[in-house]
């Protein structure tokens, strides 16, 4: 049932009310002005009466002769009253209406039996003359203390209603108009004490961030004051607890999506209730879309879901490592139950590290000690080897022993060049990390000129041409010494793996905001899918042919260091069968971006 507003349980009850009122201050008047009305019309009869018979005393004789009936006649005419002169006995004097000789005798009538023994009578009644209802007045008139005749005035009863009739009329429109004000008062006044109300239920009904924010008007009804008092005070308490809320999600906010680490929560349905920056990006989705969905629909991956089912499960605190094949990542998920304060769950959050730096890092330590330990073993075996093998005095021969002699000797230089390597590459990574690097302006072209002078001759003895081309005015921030070894490393890996009679070509030059340092050679080229890997340690393209040219495997690892040490980088381009080209990338004024 569809209720009624407040304004229509008021008004109408102000209209009843207001009617009933009405029709009772009607009914009443009209009772009291008819009761007047027949009281004045019978006070202005007694008095017509009392003047009637002042006028006949006034004139001695009057009551012997017919000068009564005209009398009677005239003033009749002149007060619209019919006016009637009665001797003592009954007869008809006058009449100002009818001939007294032909009239009853009126001795009988009560007005006059009245009149005879008190000082007025007074009857309503159908008068058998007129044949119509009368009002009769009857008064003596007394001469020596004796009744002389009755003087009677007497109006229709049709007059009187008549007159009341419009004086009730006139009550009506009045009581009408009055009712049609009341009416309009009652809506206005219904109006003026349900629009506050009104106002009320609306900012109730609407309440937001926007009404909140609005003051309602005080009322001079006191109980709509208090009301409108109190729910302005309920809104001031509810905006500050919003304006709370609003900065706890926001700093919430802001400090999810300032963390590296991706955040997820799920409500007790597994469905999707907050995620940060870093889980949109980790999982490529829109929050907008994800959010308020299961987290199985949005995201599949089986580790993950693992992971949620298992802390659902156990309710318990869970911790599992999650590999994402889309981006290639590893994950270390940690999963927590979320309950409220009286211990029923609500859901979970979880907290996935990228530890795919981490994994890279352990593979590469596992890498770099197998490596180093596969290099290390194979001079010190061939040393402890060979140097057993003379110590015996099983060896007799002299060239033979020479022979084993100049090995231990090519072992130990080749032990000694990684231990070097590795103390350079150890050095170089220290001073980067803390700073220790000296960058000092200097000219490129010096650099090249040194580390083409230390490779000349490994050059000349392959029949190779060394190329060097920069401006002389190239200048740029570094530690020239590390620098030279970077163009040094790689000016030597050029002239092993080129072939003899082809050429080597170094160039410094100027490239944006970079000065890029340039080794290209005629070599055999290095396939693309060991481009990644190049510059790891100990990493070979062809491991038995660098080994057979006395490399270490560093080489390329120290240039990379050397680079970052100069807030550069250092890349390759190179394709099997058509010679490599090594960049070294340094900035002009900033880093350049990788």
């Amino acid at each position: 049932m569809k209720k009624k507003r407040l304004i229509w349980h008021i008004w109408p009850s102000y209209v009843l009310l207001s009617l009933l009122a009405m029709s009772a201050v009607m009914i009443s008047a009209s009772r009291v002005a008819r009761t007047f009305h027949y009281a004045q019309t019978s006070k202005q009869l007694t008095s017509a009466c009392h003047l009637i018979a002042q006028q006949l005393a006034g004139q001695p004789g009057v009551l012997d002769g017919p000068l009564v009936d005209s009398l009677c006649k005239t003033l009749g005419t002149k007060s619209g009253y019919r006016i009637t002169v009665i001797q003592p006995d009954g007869t008809v004097l006058g009449d100002s209406e009818e001939d007294p000789a032909t009239m009853d005798n009126h001795g009988n009538r009560q007005e006059i039996q009245a009149a005879m023994t008190q000082a007025m009578g007074r009857s309503e009644r159908y008068s058998d003359t007129l044949k119509q209802a009368m009002m009769y007045v009857a008064v003596p008139l007394m001469s020596d203390g004796q009744v002389q005749a009755i003087v009677r005035t007497s109006l229709s009863l049709s007059q009187i209603r008549a007159s009341t009739s419009r004086m009730w009329q006139q009550i009506v429109w009045n009581g009408l108009i009055i009712a049609a004000i009341s009416v309009v008062a009652a809506l206005w006044i219904s109006r003026r004490i349900s629009q506050p109300l009104e106002r009320i239920k609306q900012t109730a009904a609407s309440l937001n961030w926007e009404t909140m924010q609005t003051k309602l008007p005080s009322s001079d009804i006191s109980e709509v004051d208090t009301l409108t008092q109190t729910l302005n005070s309920m809104m001031k308490q509810l905006r500050k607890r919003v304006n709370t809320i609003i900065q706890q999600r926001d700093e919430q906010d802001a400090l999810l999506a300032c963390m590296s680490e991706s955040v997820l929560a799920v409500d007790a349905d597994k469905n999707l209730i907050k995620m940060n920056r870093s889980a949109r990006q980790l999982f490529q989705m829109d929050s907008d879309d994800a959010l308020g969905k299961n987290i199985m629909e949005v995201i599949r991956n089986a580790d993950l879901l693992e992971l949620v089912n298992s802390t659902f499960a156990s309710n318990q605190p869970e911790l599992k490592d999650i590999f994402v094949p889309d981006t290639h990542t590893y994950l270390q998920g940690h999963c927590s139950v979320l309950t409220r304060s009286d211990g029923h769950r609500m859901g979970a959050v979880m907290v996935l590290n990228d530890i795919t730096r981490m994994r890279k890092m352990e593979r590469v330590r596992r890498e770099f000690v197998a490596d180093v330990s596969h290099e290390l073993r194979t001079p010190i075996t061939s040393i402890l080897g060979f140097s057993e093998t003379l110590r015996s005095g099983t060896v007799d021969d002299a060239q033979e022993r020479d022979h084993f002699l100049d090995v231990v000797c090519k072992q130990s230089m080749r032990l000694q060049a990684i231990v070097e390597d590795l103390l350079s590459l150890a050095s170089i990574e220290n001073d980067a990390e803390t700073g220790e690097v000296d960058l000092q302006p200097g000219h490129i072209s010096a650099v090249l000129r040194g580390a083409v002078q230390a490779c000349q001759d490994a050059a000349d003895k392959k029949e190779l041409t060394l190329e060097v081309t920069c401006p002389e005015s190239l200048r740029v921030r570094m530690d020239s010494q590390l620098l030279q070894q970077a163009v040094m490393n790689l000016t030597n890996n050029a002239i092993k793996f080129s072939e003899p009679d082809t050429r080597i070509e170094i160039e410094g030059k100027a490239s944006e905001s970079s000065i890029v340092i340039e080794v290209r050679d005629q070599g055999p080229g290095i396939a693309r899918k060991h481009h990644a890997r190049l510059f790891e340690r100990f990493y070979r393209v062809d491991k038995g042919r660098s080994r057979r040219l006395g490399g270490t495997g560093l080489g390329l690892a120290i240039v990379k260091h050397i680079a970052l040490a100069h807030e550069g980088r250092v890349t390759v381009e190179s394709e099997y069968g058509k010679g490599s080209t090594f960049s070294i990338w340094l900035p002009e004024h900033e880093p350049p971006k990788s």
